[in-house]
């Protein structure tokens, strides 16, 4: 199983030493040129580095539409949720009007989430644990998936409020949604396994691309330790010049 151990580099670890599998797209997340320029990169230091690596199998358990609108974002309205029982009409129906007025992306959505029966929180959850036995399952034939964590390279500072549902981001020109920041990453939350991120290379603004490499539970120790084998073979992390 991969890794070989923390004195081994990348280099020396043969093709039947780790079974890796790289899912770098999917339709209801596009990742832009800089990520899918990444995730080539690692492909191709693991396999100079003799590594056994598919791209996408079939087998994999989940696509992003399914983890996320059926699962993640139901588990996450409901952790959001808060006890309304001494909330009067009034306010209720002020909230309701401004979000009429300033529709900010998927604001509307995850009020309404808040709402949601335990019925629908349960069903949310289901879903949730069959996705987690196919991980199980998956998991008995790979050792790793590595993915990107974002669809984007690091979005630039900025000195304005924090707008989680109203400020998009651009993939290749074309505007997205802010919260699909988190489809790729969200994952490896359902799926109850670890993930470790690692630094690969800089984007054309400068400001870094990491991919996730995601194992099965209790499966730590491997993702860290890939994790900076990997690091070793790619251009990784480069301080900022005034931290360098």
């Amino acid at each position: 199983m991969l890794p070989p151990g923390p004195s081994v580099p990348v280099s020396s670890c043969p093709a039947d030493r780790g079974n890796l599998t790289v899912w770098g797209e999917d339709p209801s997340c596009p990742v832009d040129s800089d990520v899918a320029a990444a995730v080539d990169d690692a492909v191709t230091a693991l396999r100079a580095a003799g590594a056994k690596v598919t791209i996408r199998p079939a087998s994999l358990p989940v696509d992003i539409a399914t983890n996320h609108r059926k699962t993640f974002l139901p588990l996450l309205f409901g952790a959001l949720s808060y006890d309304r029982s001494g909330l009067t009409p009034a306010p209720n129906a002020a909230l309701l009007a401004r979000l009429l007025q300033h529709p900010r992306g998927d604001a509307g959505p995850a009020l309404l989430g808040t709402f949601q029966s335990h019925y629908h929180w349960l069903k949310a959850h289901t879903v949730r644990n069959e996705i987690r036995q196919r991980w199980f399952e998956f998991f008995k034939d790979f050792d790793i998936v590595l993915m990107p964590v974002t669809p984007t390279a690091a979005p630039a500072h900025h000195n304005k409020l924090i707008d989680r549902f109203g400020r998009p981001y651009e993939v290749d020109g074309v505007r997205r949604p802010y919260w699909d920041q988190i489809k790729w990453n969200a994952v490896a939350n359902v799926s109850g396994g670890p993930a470790t991120t690692i630094p690969v290379r800089k984007g054309r603004s400068g400001l870094p691309i990491g991919l996730q490499a995601m194992g099965p539970s209790g499966g730590d120790l491997t993702t860290i330790e890939f994790a900076a084998l990997l690091g070793r073979e790619v251009e990784g992390f480069v301080p900022p010049p005034a931290f360098a």
